[in-house]
């Protein structure tokens, strides 16, 4: 992942908007990385511990997971137009879409997080 970098001549909204796309980039590779770890506890769910209810667990977690990667992606798409804006409404609107996701993303961290504890839980006891 390639990091931007700042410069002196950077006006604050320039930094705002390189920290979102770098924070963004870091938010999509952690939910790709939660897909694949996801697909590896499904079928091990399944062909070593012959647990449906886990692997269908892991499979939903797979689902939801792209379904937000999608809609990362399409906010992605949206981040030229963030460097189009010249007025404080057009910035906070991006802003707070940012915030948005951030929440959003948090969420979906933490509750792959319980499936995965809760999964490991039970095998290990």
């Amino acid at each position: 992942m390639e990091l931007n970098t700042f410069f002196n001549h950077d006006t604050d909204e320039q930094i705002i908007q390189k920290r979102s796309a770098e924070e963004l980039n870091l938010w999509m590779n952690h939910i790709d990385y939660i897909i694949n770890e996801s697909d590896r506890l499904s079928k091990i769910a399944s062909n070593v511990i012959k647990n449906r209810d886990f692997r269908d667990q892991f499979l939903e977690v797979i689902i939801k997971n792209q379904s937000v990667l999608n809609a990362l992606n399409g906010y992605k798409n949206t981040m030229p137009q963030y460097k189009e804006c010249d007025n404080f409404e057009c910035d906070l609107y991006y802003i707070n879409k940012h915030e948005d996701f951030r929440k959003k993303y948090l969420e979906t961290v933490a509750n792959y997080r319980a499936n995965k504890n809760k999964f490991y839980s039970e095998i290990l006891s």
